[in-house]
């Protein structure tokens, strides 16, 4: 067995089988950086070896009792967040990746797969030692709707055009609205290929993956469209399992990803929160918008998402009459930070008619402030990714 191997990454497996032992040891030994630093038979014995053991990886048997493992595991992963950790497992389920994904793990397997999808799965730490370097302080941003036609995708395309004037870096927005494709339409644009292509990928999903199925909107600023807005003679369904993969190559290229996430099932919203660094609930001043983001974010705080990263945005602001008063609105939902957008109606009918960007068409208005001013709250965050955003 090498250890300590200074050109290679050293990998800790925790299993309770022989066999799984030996299919790991013939993985790894298909590769010179790959180093078998170790195995435990329980997680309880990991805070240990990794405090005194340099290790890349963690690989994880997760059977017989996924459950007691994952809780076990999610404290230790919370004080090594560095570590890539692949879960290993006999049979893997939609509702055993959402407590992985709570857990703190990225990165899953089934065991008939080991032979030939483990030393692929390992690549991604190789592509992400790459990342960390080029891509120090990437920021994925989602956005999710408190209820229809409350402007989210107004606020993904004009939030990430701020973001790349703001910045001077590269921005692509991701439209996972697979029932209108709607950030397309706004920008008047037809991809042959998009989002979908990205995460039907059975093997290798990188940075070259992503820039080749993105359209370029502008310099810095490129789109994965949404099946629904492709001509195809095929239809394609989102493989959100392949979602984490997907979003880590899209840190390698891009220094912000604003994700348009509509009309989601509450795993995959939860699933998706997971991934990102910041997410947006964005709603009305209305009891309907303001009763729907206030059951949204309290799913997520429950299933482990930090409050810290959720920022409610009311859109769509006026200065008279509103339904729900501003500050009414901000208490209900229940979050630390609120952002507002103003609501300007012939401002934002000629950015859509022009299928342009607020800062394209009205630069000096007040709607295309507002977005600025997120923009800039965004962009601390990134510098200062392990502070709080402050209301």
């Amino acid at each position: 067995m090498k250890s300590n191997v200074a050109s290679g990454y050293n990998i800790l497996l925790v299993t309770k089988e022989d066999t799984t032992v030996e299919k790991i040891k013939s993985a790894l030994d298909q590769s010179d950086l790959m180093n078998l630093a170790g195995i435990r038979k329980e997680v309880s014995e990991l805070r240990s070896f990794l405090s005194n053991n340099k290790v890349q990886a963690v690989i994880i048997d997760i059977d017989p009792d996924p459950s007691r493992v994952l809780y076990e595991l999610a404290n230790i992963l919370t004080a090594y967040p560095e570590i890539y950790t692949v879960m290993v497992c006999s049979h893997f389920t939609k509702k055993l990746a959402l407590q992985a994904m709570q857990a703190g793990v990225r990165h899953f397997l089934e065991k008939k797969t080991i032979a030939t999808g483990l030393t692929q799965e390992l690549q991604q730490l190789i592509h992400g030692s790459v990342k960390k370097e080029a891509g120090l302080g990437s920021t994925v941003i989602s956005i999710f709707s408190a209820g229809g036609g409350c402007g989210a995708t107004t606020v993904t395309v004009n939030l990430a055009n701020e973001l790349r004037m703001l910045s001077s870096k590269p921005v692509l927005a991701i439209d996972l609205d697979i029932c209108y494709g709607t950030v397309s339409t706004y920008l008047g644009i037809k991809s042959e290929f998009g989002i979908a292509d990205v995460l039907a990928r059975k093997g290798l999903i990188d940075k070259h993956l992503i820039q080749s199925s993105a359209y370029s909107y502008m310099e810095n600023f490129h789109i994965l469209s949404s099946p629904a807005s492709i001509q195809s003679p095929k239809a394609k369904l989102l493989q959100f399992d392949n979602l984490p993969r997907a979003l880590e190559a899209c840190r390698e290229v891009y220094q912000y990803t604003v994700i348009d996430a509509p009309r989601m099932s509450e795993s995959d919203v939860t699933k998706l929160a997971g991934l990102s660094d910041i997410v947006l609930v964005v709603f009305q001043l209305t009891v309907k918008d303001v009763n729907y983001a206030r059951a949204m974010v309290l799913s997520l705080t429950k299933s482990g998402i930090s409050d810290d990263k959720i920022i409610s945005l009311a859109n769509r602001v006026k200065a008279r009459g509103p339904l729900v008063r501003l500050e009414d609105g901000k208490k209900a939902v229940g979050v630390k930070t609120c952002q507002t957008i103003r609501s300007d109606w012939r401002k934002a009918m000629k950015s859509v008619n022009s299928a342009r960007p607020l800062a394209q068409v009205v630069q000096k208005s007040s709607l295309r402030s507002d977005f600025q001013k997120l923009a800039a709250k965004v962009c601390t965050y990134g510098v200062n990714h392990s502070s709080n955003i402050s209301g």
